[in-house]
């Protein structure tokens, strides 16, 4: 009953509080910005229910990293959820979390991701809650934040704030010591939030010893179940492991491994890089989730290459 009225209050929260901080996000008036103007049509794009647009729009204010990247991350995964993109949103959430920690608009990621995870079937009490949404679209809704943490309290490790604090001291004091005792961390028994700020801890860490502990990683070696975090943990640094996922993508036959592969890339807008996977790809529903996400993307070789399918 408690799991059925969470998700309920998640569906909710992830469908009102779009309209709740829209008006927040707008640009000011003759603001002259340099993501004003991508931030200002995305906005236009989301209003229009042109989610393909609006994903452009935002891609690009995102990769600005301005002062409105936070927000356009949100509303990137906002309409990629709009076009069934499931797993490119919650790439995208992720992407926000690692590289704004502090933001509000996580909390909004939080119940857009709850609200419906690929394959399930519609949420108990969802029908109540668009019938509720349609009651009250043109009253302004104020929802209190919702702390996921505090759901895990009780199961929580009580030292895991101790052990991520001296994590970070001996990564920024002794990076050379600190890292066999991260490998042996990520390998053993520690609850799932120490690994994966362990993963985010590596991924801040430019020595060839942490590149190759991603790589790992990346590849399943250290810990097959860490495998698709470290994926998508890694796809919010840059494209420096994109040689590294383009190897574990050719070494499994794993679908949910090769569709974290191709997010990971959508996330780091490395197009070329997945229009050499799809014209590889024999499987044709692996190929067809690459072109998919080719076709949100506003890059030369993904023109060229959906040219290219037409001919």
């Amino acid at each position: 009953m408690k799991a059925s009225l969470l998700f309920t209050v998640a569906a909710l929260l992830a469908s009102v509080a779009p309209v709740a901080r829209a008006a927040e996000a707008l640009p000011e008036t003759g603001s002259q910005s340099t993501e004003g103007g991508p931030y200002a049509d995305g906005m236009r794009a989301l209003n229009q229910q042109r989610w393909p647009d609006a994903v452009a729009a935002f891609s690009r204010v995102a990769e600005a990293h301005g002062r409105r990247s936070d927000a356009a991350l949100y509303w990137k995964a906002y309409s990629l959820n709009k076009l069934g993109q499931t797993s490119l949103a919650n790439a995208t959430c992720a992407q926000l979390q690692v590289a704004y920690r502090a933001s509000t608009w996580n909390h909004d990621c939080v119940a857009l991701t709850m609200s419906l995870q690929p394959g399930q079937q519609e949420l108990p009490g969802l029908a109540e809650v668009r019938q509720l949404q349609e009651e009250v679209k043109d009253i302004h809704v104020v929802v209190p934040e919702l702390h996921i943490d505090a759901l895990h309290r009780e199961r929580a490790d009580p030292d895991a704030d101790l052990k991520i604090l001296a994590l970070n001291s001996l990564m920024n004091r002794d990076p050379a010591q600190a890292l066999p005792l991260l490998r042996n961390l990520l390998a053993g028994n520690q609850p799932d939030g120490v690994k994966q700020h362990a993963i985010f801890v590596l991924g801040q860490n430019n020595s060839p010893e942490a590149q190759q502990l991603t790589h790992d990683l990346i590849l399943g070696r250290v810990d097959p179940n860490l495998q698709i975090e470290a994926i998508h943990m890694t796809a919010t640094q840059g494209r420096r492991a994109n040689d590294s996922l383009e190897e574990a993508y050719r070494s499994t036959s794993n679908p949910q491994v090769k569709e974290a592969v191709t997010s990971a890339l959508f996330v780091s807008g490395d197009a070329p890089r997945l229009v050499k996977l799809a014209r590889d790809e024999k499987n044709l529903s692996q190929k067809r989730d690459i072109v998919s996400k080719l076709a949100l993307m506003q890059d030369k070789a993904a023109t060229d290459y959906m040219l290219e399918l037409l001919k």
